[in-house]
């Protein structure tokens, strides 16, 4: 009997695998970036993201001190590294055309904030990227002082110093004096 269960499950598995192995086969899983992900999806990737930062995202605290300095450092990286995707202080109403295409939808932070976030997941994240995602791993760019100086910004961005807020509100999320221009040839 116990043979029986054994070879049950067993089949039962391979039907199931081979199933999976069609239907991606399929096409009917869609690739496109345009396209609405399963509810499966979706949740396979939010809960295998939620495990990886509880369990890999540094625990220590930041080991950039908050000073103006430095939230204006985070400021001028944002400008440089983020703002194309994450936006400028205007937020979600004026994405860039870049994160208008990408899907998922990337957060525009001053409309969807990080500052409830650790400042640890924030760095994992930003230097190890997100797997299926237009998040790039900034691992192989920044040091690990910028990042943590980024993650220091995205913490305390929606509480700037003036100094500070005037520059976030100078960032702009997109190229405009390249996008005016064109080539004639």
């Amino acid at each position: 009997m116990l043979k029986g269960v054994v070879s049950g499950v067993a089949l039962t598995l391979a039907v199931a695998l081979i199933g999976a192995y069609a239907l991606v086969q399929s096409g009917f899983i869609p690739a496109n970036a345009d396209a609405t992900p399963s509810r499966l999806e979706t949740w396979m990737a939010r809960t295998s993201l939620e495990a990886t930062l509880r369990r890999a995202a540094p625990k220590e605290q930041n080991p950039v001190a908050l000073t103006d300095q430095n939230l204006l450092e985070g400021v001028q990286l944002f400008a440089r590294n983020c703002a194309v995707c994450h936006g400028s202080a205007k937020g979600a109403p004026a994405s860039s055309p870049i994160a208008k295409g990408l899907y998922q939808k990337p957060p525009q932070f001053a409309s969807d904030g990080v500052e409830d976030d650790p400042e640890g997941y924030s760095f994992w994240k930003i230097r190890h990227g997100i797997r299926l995602t237009g998040m790039p791993s900034f691992g192989y760019s920044l040091s690990g002082q910028q990042i943590w100086t980024l993650a220091l910004f995205l913490k305390h961005m929606d509480r700037l110093p003036p100094a500070v807020q005037e520059a976030w509100l100078q960032v702009q999320n997109w190229p405009v004096a390249s996008v005016n221009q064109t080539v004639k040839e």
